[in-house]
């Protein structure tokens, strides 16, 4: 697994896309082998159970989930709390989260058409800006859903079961949080964003 130094180094060196190849789309994950300690040679079956449960109880295809965030590499690459520890819970701050990335046009569709016609929409003066920004992107967040009245309960039904698995086989402790992307493209994108400013951050400090 990847180490804080590896990570600086590679942002450093690497093109945001070869960082994004090397670090979030191989099938290393510092949360299975780190945070739950499976074996090496349980990691696959159990990183592949984690794909077939979320894949099947939302209908996607097995490849269309990944793990993404401090999750994945043990760090958070967010400028603003650049290299700091995936963590536990603790007086001063909430737990870090398992972030899953949902590659699946039809659930993007579904949701983006059930946003645009959706009536009470919790904050809307600031959160339609914010809104419209992630959807012209290709991508909608769990949070953004459970602004909306109707559509909370019924994302909540989809990922609430799925949760409960993840817990009661795998060991997941930590929150669990969603989004969906349009396609593996918008995905790259955004994460590619991410790297580059990242990678902004540490050259110039």
């Amino acid at each position: 697994m990847a180490d804080q130094e590896v990570l600086r180094e590679d942002l450093l060196s690497l093109e945001p896309k070869d960082f994004y190849m090397k670090h979030i789309v191989k099938s290393h994950n510092w949360y299975f082998s780190d945070y739950l300690r499976f074996s090496h040679d349980e990691i696959v079956d159990k990183m592949d159970y984690f794909k077939e449960i979320v894949s099947t109880m939302l209908s996607v295809n097995f490849h269309n989930v990944q793990i993404v965030g401090s999750a994945k590499v043990g760090y958070s690459l967010s400028p603003s709390k650049l290299f700091s520890p995936f963590h536990d819970e603790c007086p001063d701050k909430p737990s870090s989260d398992i972030d899953i990335a949902i590659i699946s046009e039809r659930l993007y569709k579904k949701f983006w058409d059930e946003l645009r016609q959706a009536k009470k929409i919790r904050y809307k003066q600031t959160y339609y800006n914010h809104l419209t920004k992630s959807i012209f992107r290709g991508y909608i967040n769990e949070k953004d859903l459970m602004k909306v009245d109707g559509m909370c309960d019924e994302w909540e039904g989809l990922i609430r079961p799925i949760n409960v698995v993840l817990q009661d086989t795998l060991g997941f402790v930590h929150p669990i949080t969603y989004r969906v992307y349009r396609s593996w493209e918008d995905l790259e994108e955004y994460q590619l964003i991410g790297i580059s400013k990242a990678k902004k951050y540490l050259e110039e400090h």
